[in-house]
């Protein structure tokens, strides 16, 4: 008897060993999907992963970085199929917190006072952060040295107004300057792009809802800041970029001697240091607006961890590897990096700045006035009049008033159907 009940009480143990060797040796499995971007970026991406994975050998990943990640993303949502953690941009958030696919961040953010306080609220639905900003980027202005020392002109600086800015460009289109191609140079080159101008709405203290809720888009603050931005062009002291030898944007347009000035994010640096390397530019912060303020635009994406995983024992393993990538350490990389992008931590924005030069510091403090330009869900025939009204300003079609009065009245006839 002792011997059978020997032989059990071994089996037994042996049997517990096996599964507690099992729960031990099988790792926690995650999904994570992401998009391409350039080479260098996502071997950087890559090795963030493999560090998380030396740190934590009971997580493995199972990793996509896809340059068709927008249509791959949107297709495992639509199955249901989606992965663990993956990047979302700030103009996709409203949507699928609709449709229940994030999970909630919350307290599950580490640190979360160092974020800049508007890049967090970019991907906050009534007041609840979803996920957490990665990188970021603002908008400045670059301008063309030589061309403002042809045209006798100091340099721009922080303390420049809308009015500095344009009598510049005026300056500088009527002073007979040209291109090695011999072509006209024009002192501004302005994208017909609603995410340029609205930086200049920001900065006068427009706004698509008032403090009670009413559409207020065509504003005299809003229309004012369409005129002006249109005016570069509609009284020829710039152009549209694809009117500045076929360029493709802003970016192109200005390194490639057509344009004095334009406006456009830290995402240009490397592209004009690589493709225009003998170009003599400098960068300033966005000029102050007649209300006395400035604005500038922020474009980000975060790390979100999907709804499915809440509740189960992959829900800790995500948010650590998002506290991971986003965190001190990993804000900390991204700046010394040496990609455009900036780290969404204020506390690595010295860092950042040391790996790219001092003369880029006027992105760095636009995070503290910027607005990421996120629609509320529901208003896209909104931001289709939107784009087709700021087209119609830029090419003189419609006036900055026609313009911004027919998109606020379709977003008063959303808003009218949305209280019903």
């Amino acid at each position: 008897m002792r011997t059978k009940t020997s032989f059990l009480l071994i089996a037994l143990l042996l049997l517990a060993l096996s599964f507690s060797s099992v729960s031990a040796q099988d790792p926690i499995v995650l999904r994570v999907w992401t998009g391409s971007s350039s080479p260098a970026e996502d071997e950087f991406k890559q090795a963030q992963f493999a560090a998380f994975e030396e740190a934590n050998p009971n997580v493995d990943l199972e990793v996509l970085i896809s340059p068709d990640y927008g249509t791959q993303i949107q297709a495992a949502f639509a199955s249901g199929d989606y992965p663990d953690v993956f990047t979302v941009g700030q103009f996709d958030l409203p949507s699928l917190v609709d449709s229940g696919l994030l999970a909630a961040g919350g307290d599950n953010i580490v640190d979360a006072e160092d974020i800049y306080p508007n890049l967090l609220q970019a991907f906050s639905v009534d007041e609840t952060a979803y996920c957490v900003p990665k990188d970021f980027t603002t908008l400045a202005v670059y301008y063309n040295k030589d061309y403002f020392d042809a045209a006798g002109l100091e340099y721009p600086t922080a303390d420049w107004t809308w009015e500095d800015m344009y009598a510049a460009a005026e300056a500088i289109t009527n002073a007979d300057i040209t291109t090695a191609e011999g072509d006209d140079v024009v002192g501004f080159s302005a994208a017909a792009d609603r995410n340029r101008w609205l930086a200049f709405l920001w900065a006068n203290g427009g706004r698509l809802f008032d403090d009670e809720g009413n559409v207020v888009f065509d504003s005299p603050e809003a229309i004012e800041a369409l005129d002006f931005y249109s005016s570069f062009v509609t009284n020829g002291v710039g152009a549209q970029p694809g009117d500045l030898g076929g360029s493709g944007w802003n970016g192109q347009a200005f390194g490639s001697g057509y344009a004095a000035m334009t406006v456009e994010g830290n995402w240009a640096i490397g592209y004009l240091q690589t493709d225009f390397p003998e170009l003599n530019w400098g960068v300033v912060e966005m000029p102050t607006a007649p209300s006395g303020e400035k604005g500038t635009l922020t474009f980000t994406e975060c790390w979100a961890v999907s709804s499915q995983v809440e509740g189960t024992e992959k829900e800790q393993a995500a948010w650590d590897l998002v506290n991971f990538l986003t965190g001190s350490e990993g804000a900390m990389s991204v700046a010394t990096a040496g990609f455009g992008v900036m780290p969404a931590r204020a506390s690595a924005a010295q860092a950042w700045l040391d790996t790219r030069g001092a003369e880029f510091e006027p992105f760095v403090t636009g995070a503290s006035y910027a607005w990421a330009p996120v629609f509320p869900l529901g208003y896209g025939d909104f931001t289709t009049a939107l784009d087709e009204g700021t087209v119609a300003a830029m090419s003189g079609d419609a006036t900055a008033e026609e313009a911004l009065t027919e998109a606020a009245d379709i977003a008063r006839e959303i808003q009218a159907e949305m209280d019903q």
